[in-house]
């Protein structure tokens, strides 16, 4: 029988889950919605998307031969890692481990925690570090050298992530209209990207009682907003600063809670996945600056990739650096991580 390893990236936009053999050679995957409870009008719409995407991602490993037919979906999966948005509370966790216990058979090794843990593994292989993941939103999350584990979670006090990139560029946008800030060449990219006419109808299309756009629109937004920023408007790249800087800080605490002096950080997600990305730059900078001990891990790693890492760990398999590189190696389509 062959063991597969399930690894889950649930967020506000998409899920995704992949599946690894034993070596770390990633076999299948695959793509969802919404899979975050707090962000869904019910928690069971979230969790029964979260499980289908992992039931279709080891069917897609069994369908490839990675496993016998009929085997995938039970005893072929060795153990199963949930990076969730979303679990933030105890009770949260324990509504997860309930819906797992009846989803996967008695054997098969189970986790669940806040995505912010996803990235860990890519970093440090032993699963200590900070990591910080910049999609839809942003996840933090960090663990010392004794186990001890620390997320940002509700602690959060920034609107980060493409959606925290999308509300700062919206409303500067506003601000200019109304000439309360300096002009900025985000007002004519927003009217492009969202294909209406003038500020005032994006205004409009925003806060309209039948919500032609809602608040998480606003990070479909940010690749726009990065180029705006790149291509030299001082409007965007105050705010591309101003992001780098506050993740910094974010990371800093987190590292203080769980002891770490000169932590790994382990920097990745759909935001700054691109080595060209502005944030990605220099958020690097900044945590250079504020943790000069650190040792940042510029890597294309993303969460979903961790999440395998830690399905592996938790399954048995001893995550060296070259099971590591195998896992991270993974070409994986652009249409699964795309946000």
């Amino acid at each position: 029988m062959t063991d597969l390893f399930l690894g889950v990236d649930a967020g506000n936009s998409k899920t995704v889950a992949a599946v690894a053999d034993r070596t770390g050679r990633v076999v299948g995957w695959a793509r969802g919605g919404l899979g975050d409870i707090y962000g869904s009008t019910r928690p069971e719409i979230a969790v029964d998307e979260v499980l289908d995407v992992a039931r279709r991602a080891v069917s897609e490993a069994e369908a490839a031969g990675a496993a016998p037919t009929g085997e995938a979906a039970t005893g072929a999966v060795r153990s199963a890692a949930f990076r969730l948005a979303g679990v933030d509370w105890p009770e949260d966790e324990a509504l997860w481990s309930d819906a797992l216990r009846t989803a996967f058979p008695p054997n098969v090794a189970r986790s669940v925690k806040n995505d912010g843990f996803a990235l860990l593994r890519c970093g440090d292989p032993a699963g200590v570090g900070v990591a910080v993941s910049i999609g839809t939103g942003a996840a933090i999350g960090a663990r010392g050298e004794d186990g001890d584990e620390f997320v940002v979670s509700w602690w959060f006090q920034h609107y980060l992530g493409a959606v925290g990139l999308g509300n700062d560029a919206v409303r500067a946008v506003m601000l200019s209209e109304l000439g309360l800030a300096p002009a900025t060449e985000l007002s004519a990219a927003l009217v492009d990207f969202y294909g209406v006419a003038s500020v005032e109808e994006l205004l409009h299309a925003f806060t309209r009682r039948d919500g032609a756009l809602g608040h998480h629109d606003k990070g479909r937004a940010a690749r726009t907003i990065l180029a705006t920023a790149a291509g030299g408007d001082a409007v965007a790249d105050s705010i591309i600063d101003e992001h780098a800087r506050r993740i910094a800080d974010y990371v800093a605490v987190s590292a203080k809670r769980v002891e770490l002096r000169a932590p790994t950080v382990v920097l990745g997600g759909s935001v700054v996945a691109s080595p060209d990305s502005i944030l990605r730059s220099r958020t690097i900078d900044a945590l250079r600056e504020s943790i000069p001990a650190a040792r940042v891990v510029e890597t294309r790693a993303v969460p979903i990739l961790g999440a395998v890492l830690d399905a592996l760990a938790e399954g048995g398999v001893i995550v060296d650096r070259e099971v590591q590189s195998r896992v991270l190696a993974a070409e994986l389509p652009d249409e699964l991580l795309r946000t």
